[in-house]
Parts: C-alpha cells; sequence; structure tokens
C-alpha cells in the first residue's frame, strides 16, 4: 500500500482533469447500454425521459393492422422503421447525446406526445450510477492510491 508520503505523492498527480477524462473514457464505453436503457423506455414503457406517455394507437390503426394493435394501447414503435434500432448515445466531451439515425426520425417525431424522448429516467439513470460508476469509482481509485 505504500507510506502516508508515497499516498500524498499519488494524490498529487491525481488532477481534476485526469479523473475527467478517464472518467469519460469510461462512460464512452457504456454508450450502448445506455442506448439500451432509453430504447427500453420508449419501446416497453412508451413512456418519454419524464415518464410522460408516447401516444396511443387510433381506432384507424386497430383496422389497419387488423386487431394486433389496439385503439388505446400506447405506442412501442416497433413498426417505425428504423427508429428504435437505431437508436444511440454518444459521449461527446462533457454530454451525453441520444438520437436516432433513422432517415424518418422527424417524421416519427411528430406524431408523438412528447418531445422529450431522448434520454434516461432518473431510474435508469440510478441504475447506471449504482451499477456501473460506482463500482468504476471505488476500483479507479483503489488502483491510484492503493498500488
Amino acid at each position: 500500500m505504500g507510506t502516508i508520503h508515497d499516498l500524498q505523492e499519488r494524490a498529487k498527480k491525481l488532477r481534476p482533469r485526469k479523473i475527467k477524462n478517464d472518467l469519460y473514457s469510461f462512460i464512452r464505453t457504456l454508450e450502448e447500454e445506455l442506448a439500451a436503457y432509453n430504447r427500453a423506455t420508449i419501446n416497453q414503457e412508451s413512456e418519454d425521459i419524464f415518464g410522460k406517455p408516447l401516444g396511443f394507437y387510433s381506432k384507424a390503426t386497430e383496422l389497419i393492422t387488423n386487431g394486433r394493435k389496439k385503439a388505446g394501447d400506447p405506442f412501442d414503435l416497433l413498426e417505425s422503421g428504423d427508429f428504435l434500432d437505431g437508436l444511440y448515445a454518444k459521449v461527446d466531451r462533457d454530454n451525453v447525446f441520444f438520437d436516432s439515425r433513422d432517415s424518418k426520425r422527424k417524421e416519427v417525431l411528430k406524431h408523438l406526445l412528447s418531445n422529450n424522448v431522448f434520454g434516461l429516467q432518473d431510474a435508469d439513470k440510478n441504475k447506471v450510477v449504482d451499477t456501473r460508476l460506482l463500482p468504476y469509482f471505488q476500483n479507479y481509485f483503489r488502483r491510484e492510491f492503493l498500488l
């Protein structure tokens, strides 16, 4: 583990900029996982990032789909082209951006009840913090100070 003096020397080398760069490098490895959380919120919960509904199928949709999608059922966006499959998260410096690569993205979004589709709900943010970021920080500081 080293002496107190060794720990002080290691602490002096550990600058906020280094910690921040290392953290964002780690978060970049989570981009697909973050996108998967957003995809599940849209598809399985039919909610925006604040828990509000994305929309509901109409009677016309029920007729067009021969009853496969019932009037009043929440949107799942499964049949919206590549919207869900094209959903991604991108870490860029101090931000995480969410979007979809679907060429019909604007068309899909204009039919939703919410503009707050891209991102993470608080519960998903907490899962990421508890299961990914906290263990990362614990290992990071052990590695930086205790080696």
